[in-house]
């Protein structure tokens, strides 16, 4: 097994073949359901035929969610691990995965398994046989509880008032980009605010984004790590982005 390390962070797992496909996983104290999120991703991966890079991000965890993945990607050559000794937001961690990623279509997804991996295989199609420049997730039913329902009004109500996007679900998620157009949304937001920044960039380049109807299903285990403070934060970068463009 090779590695590389920084004073920010380390990565762990081995570099096999040219992927078509590198997914990113942030991770935050995810230790009790990790596992069985991974498994079930690389067997939907492997069952459609998908070569892969999985990079699992271990966002500054408090528990034991380092010390699972790395013994995941010990067992499989497929699986990265990049360690980040302190939490970098919720974008940092994606971010950060991204940097490592290798294959021409690269994308992030959540590490709670609410929404299905049985998805990423028709996303992937829609940008390979398709000509998607980016392919998402987008949440028709929500049975992910009434506290993440009530965050998603607040959105809904708010985020028009700024930005005008075909999509109706900014943060569905997975996502999924060809590099090209990746490297163009050039994305900077370390916080929540990434899946914004992602869906109006690529709405004001032109891009061919194509959504596929999903149900979010209620966390398996575990805890949401969006509050209400979360909106608070997401009100503050929708006024700056809308006043100050970091892409100028």
């Amino acid at each position: 097994m090779t590695g590389t390390s920084s004073s920010s962070a380390n990565t762990v797992g081995s570099r096999v073949g040219d992927p078509a496909l590198s997914l990113v996983i942030p991770l935050f104290d995810e230790e009790a359901g990790v596992r069985g999120v991974v498994r079930s991703l690389v067997g939907t991966l492997d069952e459609a035929g998908i070569a892969f890079q999985l990079v699992l991000v271990d966002n500054g965890s408090r528990d034991g969610t380092l010390g699972v993945i790395q013994e995941i990607a010990r067992g499989d050559p497929r699986v990265e691990v990049l360690h980040l000794p302190s939490n970098g937001g919720y974008g940092g961690g994606i971010l950060a995965g991204l940097r490592v990623s290798r294959a021409p279509v690269l994308g992030y997804l959540w590490g709670d398994d609410q929404v299905g991996h049985h998805v990423v295989p028709d996303l992937l199609r829609r940008i390979t046989e398709q000509g998607a420049d980016l392919a998402k997730a987008r949440r028709v039913i929500r049975l992910d509880g009434r506290h993440r329902r009530a965050l998603t009004r607040v959105y809904h109500t708010v985020f028009p008032l700024f930005f005008r996007l075909p999509s109706r679900d900014i943060h569905g998620c997975p996502k999924l980009f060809t590099r090209e157009a990746f490297e163009r949304i050039a994305p900077v937001s370390r916080d929540w605010f990434l899946d914004a920044e992602v869906m109006i960039r690529a709405t004001e380049l032109g891009l061919r984004i194509s959504e596929l109807d999903v149900v979010a299903y209620p966390r398996a285990t575990g805890e949401s790590h969006v509050r209400w403070g979360t909106v608070l934060e997401f009100g503050i970068n929708l006024v700056r982005f809308k006043l100050i463009r970091p892409h100028g």
